[in-house]
């Protein structure tokens, strides 16, 4: 009778075969990424599909190495199979997801939303390095509050900054000198804001801000008049949430003198300023103007325009942000010229201060 057979070789066997299906796969994969990308393009969903449907088969048995491959030569294609893009991209090793996140173009804003809200801050570096990437995304990515983030954004000269997204890259420039430098070298800075952040900016700040600018900017901000704290601070106040906040309720009804007198009552002016810019229908930067001491009459114009009460009206004079407190004999004569003024005359008068 012949021995039976010993137990050791099939002991082995398994391990013989997953290295030969890795290694099985490897090849096809390499080949069938080869195929995609020396062959004609795809030109149907179907045929992008069957790519799909064949990286998908193949991605889980090759090695981390391989999967980096992968996601390099297809982060440039222009239409690469979607659902391999996206398995790619929410890999968690960087080197993996980071091409894609940088790269494709398949990848839709809703996924890079999605993406921005869950991934790490290592992710949402390559995403802030992204060609072109709008002001929506680059606002979630600073909310994210990562400071590589931020940095990557101020390098990233193709990147779409809102105006309130740079309010809140400002802010923390004033003490981080290094995001101040970087944000001097972009080209579309708003000239207001970059003016009060220099009013604004600790003086290392500052100085490496002014070097950094462009020479034809450079005298200008250098020039720029030093402002009082509150001025400076009214400036680099970031209006995205409060305009949103303060919409709501006026869709609702509940924006009116009640509204405001909260608002003032809880300190919270830059939601003072965005009601009062909606209620008179002009820009935030008309009514932030009517905060400076010499346009007081004006100030009373926009109030009263607003339809608030002398109460509330009172309550925005004394709380003016950086300046000096009324004395109570100008505080009584506001209030008779607040009394005097007639409604439809204010109105008009307010929206003929936006061409100033």
């Amino acid at each position: 009778m012949p021995p039976a057979p010993s137990a050791a070789p099939s002991a082995k066997t398994p391990a013989g075969e997953a290295r030969t299906v890795s290694e099985l796969a490897t090849d096809m994969l390499r080949r069938t990424t080869s195929l995609f990308l020396a062959g004609p393009r795809p030109a149907s969903d179907e045929q992008l599909d069957l790519y799909d449907q064949m990286f998908a088969r193949l991605m889980p048995q090759v090695a981390t190495d391989v999967l980096a491959e992968l996601s390099k030569s297809l982060a440039a294609v222009e239409r690469a199979p979607y659902a391999t893009v996206r398995l790619l991209a929410v890999h968690p090793e960087l080197r993996i997801a980071g091409p894609m996140l940088a790269k494709a173009q398949v990848l839709t804003e809703r996924d890079l939303a999605e993406f921005i809200r869950t991934s790490s801050p290592a992710h949402l570096v390559a995403i802030a390095s992204r060609r072109g990437v709008n002001d929506t995304l680059t606002t979630q990515l600073i909310a994210r509050g990562f400071p590589p983030v931020r940095m990557a954004l101020a390098q990233n000269l193709t990147a779409k900054l809102s105006e309130d997204g740079y309010r809140s890259l400002f802010k923390i420039a004033e003490r981080d000198e290094e995001l101040a430098e970087k944000l001097a070298l972009r080209t579309d800075l708003p000239a207001k804001l970059s003016r009060a952040f220099v009013a604004a900016a600790s003086e290392g700040a500052r100085t490496r801000f002014i070097k950094a600018a462009p020479p034809a900017t450079r005298a200008t901000l250098q020039a720029a008049p030093t402002r009082s704290a509150g001025a400076a601070m009214r400036a680099m106040w970031d209006y995205e949430q409060v305009k949103a906040e303060v919409a709501a309720l006026n869709r609702t009804g509940k924006l009116g003198d009640s509204a405001v007198n909260r608002f003032c009552v809880t300190g919270d002016f830059p939601a003072v300023i965005a009601a009062l810019a909606l209620l008179c229908v002009v820009s935030i930067d008309t009514i932030e103007s009517l905060l400076q001491e010499e346009r007081l009459t004006d100030l009373l114009l926009a109030c009263k325009a607003a339809r608030l009460s002398w109460a509330t009206t009172a309550m925005i004079l004394r709380a003016r942000p950086g300046c000096d407190a009324l004395p109570a004999d100008d505080v009584e004569e506001a209030r008779k010229r607040f009394e005097k003024l007639v409604l439809s005359e204010a109105q008009w008068k307010v929206r003929g201060l936006e061409s100033r």
